[in-house]
């Protein structure tokens, strides 16, 4: 399996943002929080952690969604449990 870097773990984070919300590629920075700025509600919430658990392979619970505000901190989850699985 080809390592991912965080960088890729992002530009797939964005892709999947841009399909689920519309937003142009602009908007999409790394500090972009996701309910103020990028207006997500709770359903696109469950949505995107679904799409996410699919792509990256992992499993995202209802505590650890709660605690994710912006772009950075759902790139961070995914590598912290892209890591952990891999050391399982």
């Amino acid at each position: 399996m080809a390592t991912m870097t965080t960088n890729d773990v992002e530009a797939r984070v964005k892709r999947l943002l841009q399909a689920r919300l519309g937003m142009p590629e602009e908007a999409l920075t790394s500090e972009a929080r996701l309910v103020e700025d990028l207006e997500m509600d709770s359903l696109d919430s469950v949505e995107l952690a679904i799409q996410m658990e699919k792509e990256f392979n992992i499993a995202i619970s209802e505590d650890l969604l709660t605690e994710i505000t912006t772009v950075a901190d759902i790139v961070g989850l995914i590598g912290g449990l892209r890591e952990a699985r891999a050391h399982a």
